[in-house]
């Protein structure tokens, strides 16, 4: 939506990004067809906690790959000796480069939640430790995140399934609150995950 506005303001310069598309694709056009070999291939492993690991396994090879295909002008030229078969070698740097890039994804890939549910969650929890508030029910944080009050239930029954809140009732006026029980599981799974990426 910025870039909208500055195009309408008249403040993006169509010369700079011609010439910055056709660099991009001057860089496509002098690469060569060439064949990458990952020698560290079997010894990469996708963190336990990522859901559907042989489809993100697939990927993730397949991205180290890519990082070293455009590295191909920096890497020496090698010649199978059995079939003569010409090709470049990964190196630990190109598969440092792809874990620090996959990062992000590898989490998304390992939360129980659907981003949207991440974001409210996050958002939620963020708003109780500020407020110092334990508890909350759908209308008091539909209030204050200002969120459709049927979200507000999508997100807490979602929260409910995997056991990041529970439902408790009030004493007195026998209504329904949830509360929290863990703040600090999505900092843990980005741990685990940097640690063993």
């Amino acid at each position: 939506m910025d870039y909208q506005r500055k195009l309408s303001a008249g403040k993006v310069n169509g010369t700079a990004e011609q010439q910055a598309r056709q660099l991009l694709q001057n860089v496509q056009r002098i690469l060569k067809p060439v064949t990458v070999r990952n020698p560290y291939a079997e010894l990469l492993k996708i963190p336990k906690e990522v859901f559907k690991q042989r489809r993100t396994n697939v990927h993730y090879l397949a991205f180290i790959e890519v990082i070293t295909f455009y590295k191909q002008y920096q890497r020496e030229l090698q010649a199978d000796p059995l079939t003569g078969e010409c090709y470049i070698e990964t190196t630990i740097d190109d598969i440092r480069q792809a874990n620090e890039l996959m990062k992000g994804i590898l989490l998304r890939k390992s939360d129980e939640l659907s981003g949207a549910t991440r974001q409210y969650f996050e958002q939620l929890k963020k708003y109780l430790e500020s407020s110092g508030e334990r508890t909350f029910t759908n209308s008091s944080i539909r209030n204050v995140l200002r969120v459709p009050l049927s979200t507000v239930k999508r997100h807490h029954t979602a929260l409910l399934q995997v056991g990041y809140i529970r439902q408790v009732e009030n004493r007195y006026t026998k209504a329904y609150h949830y509360e929290v029980l863990s703040y600090e599981e999505y900092q843990q799974l980005q741990q685990r995950i940097v640690t063993t990426g």
